[in-house]
């Protein structure tokens, strides 16, 4: 496991964060705002903490990148119309791979693991939502408070 893959995650955190300030700021059906917004702190607090680790090993990482927000601003907007089901339905599958390949990441990493953890962690928590929020759980925002009491800290 390099470097690099924690920098490719710390950029895909600014996909994020773009992608879920769009829904913040755009999602018709307000009553999930304060998912979204939950989504988003996770994408900032993961970007953080990498950004804070990365940076004295070496890795420039700017605090914006034009080609990453307007990537998460174009994906967003594809599915700013889909109603809620339709909308999770269509994450839960479009996360899926990077759950897998974050959590496998983190399984055979031989240095940084606690960066590598965390990444997992990060998706780990999205991927669950978006489970439960599918399976119709009310305690499906629990989730993503849990990981921000536990990154918070």
């Amino acid at each position: 496991m390099t470097l690099g893959n924690l920098y490719n995650a710390y950029l895909g955190e600014l996909y994020g964060i773009s992608f879920f300030t769009t829904f913040v700021e755009q999602y018709s059906d307000r009553s999930h705002n304060n998912k979204w917004q939950a989504l988003l702190d996770i994408e900032l607090i993961t970007a953080q903490k990498l950004k804070l680790a990365l940076q004295p090993l070496g890795m420039e990482c700017p605090d914006y990148d034009a080609e990453m927000a307007q990537k998460g601003i174009t994906d967003a907007n594809k599915w700013l119309h889909l109603p809620w089901p339709t909308l999770i339905d269509t994450m839960v599958t479009w996360v899926a791979p990077y759950q897998q390949r974050y959590q496998q990441q983190a399984d055979n990493t031989q240095q940084h693991q606690a960066l590598y953890t965390l990444v997992a962690d990060h998706e780990n928590t999205i991927y669950d939502f978006l489970l439960a929020e599918q399976a119709g759980s009310t305690e499906s925002l629990q989730i993503l408070q849990c990981f921000l009491d536990k990154h918070c800290k």
